[in-house]
C-alpha cells in the first residue's frame, strides 16, 4: 500500500468513526431505555474539543495480549494528552483497530475485560465497541447498545451513571462511591433518576455502606 492510499484508508476510517458518534452515539435511540443520547457525554465533548481519535493497527494475526497491551498504552496516553478543553469530565480518547477483523472481534471483548480494573482505579471507564458486541443498554437488557461499523475502545473518566457499570465488584463500587457518594443525599435520593439510585442503593446495601 502507498502512502497515499494509506492516508486515504486513515481518512475513511475517520469518516466513518465520526459518521458513527454523530449518528448514533450522539443520537437518541428508542430502545436505550431513557430520555437522551446513547451517550450524554459525546456531544458535549466533541464540542468541547475534549475528545481525542486515535487509529491503531493490530495486522493481520492480532492476539489478546497485543489487544491488551494496546489498551494498556491508550491508558497511559491518556495521561499524557495536553488536552485542549479545560473540563476534565469531557475528556475522552477514542481507539479505532480498522484492521480487526469481524471474527477477532471477541479479543476486543476479551481485553476490555482484562484491563478494566486499572482503568476504574485511576477513575476511568473503558468500553469496547465492535459490529459483534453483544454489550446490553443498562436499562434494557435486549438492546446490544455497543455495536459500531469498526472496532473501537473508549476512554472517558467516570461519569454519575456508571454505577450500572460499576456495581459488580466491591473495589469498583467503593471508587465510584468515592468520586460521586456524596451526590447519594436523603433529598437527591427522593428527586433524582430512581433507577440509578435504587441501583446505588442495592450496591451500598450488598457491600455494607450506611446511607
Amino acid at each position: 500500500m502507498s502512502s497515499r492510499d494509506s492516508a486515504a484508508s486513515i481518512d475513511e476510517t475517520l469518516a466513518v468513526v465520526d459518521s458513527w458518534l454523530d449518528d448514533y452515539i450522539s443520537a437518541r435511540h428508542p430502545d436505550i431505555g431513557r430520555i437522551g443520547p446513547i451517550c450524554p457525554f459525546t456531544a458535549p465533548s466533541r464540542k468541547n474539543r475534549t475528545m481525542e481519535i486515535r487509529i491503531r493497527h493490530v495486522g493481520h494475526s492480532p492476539t489478546l495480549e497485543l489487544i491488551t497491551e494496546i489498551a494498556r498504552s491508550s491508558l497511559r496516553e491518556y495521561g499524557l494528552i495536553s488536552w485542549q478543553g479545560r473540563n476534565p469530565m469531557l475528556r475522552a480518547l477514542v481507539v479505532v483497530m480498522p484492521d480487526l477483523r469481524p471474527e477477532d472481534t471477541k479479543l476486543l471483548d476479551e481485553a476490555q475485560e482484562q484491563v478494566k480494573d486499572e482503568f476504574v482505579a485511576q477513575g476511568l471507564m473503558v468500553g469496547q465497541f465492535h459490529e459483534n458486541c453483544r454489550v446490553p443498554a443498562a436499562r434494557n437488557p435486549d438492546f446490544e447498545v455497543s455495536r459500531a461499523p469498526v472496532p473501537v475502545l473508549a476512554i472517558r473518566a467516570i461519569a454519575l451513571h456508571d454505577i450500572f457499570f460499576l456495581e459488580e465488584h466491591r473495589h469498583w463500587f467503593e471508587k465510584y462511591r468515592e468520586k460521586f457518594g456524596k451526590y447519594y443525599t436523603p433529598e437527591s435520593m427522593e428527586n433524582d433518576d430512581r433507577v440509578r439510585v435504587e441501583e446505588y442503593v442495592q450496591a451500598a446495601r450488598k457491600y455494607g455502606y450506611e446511607l
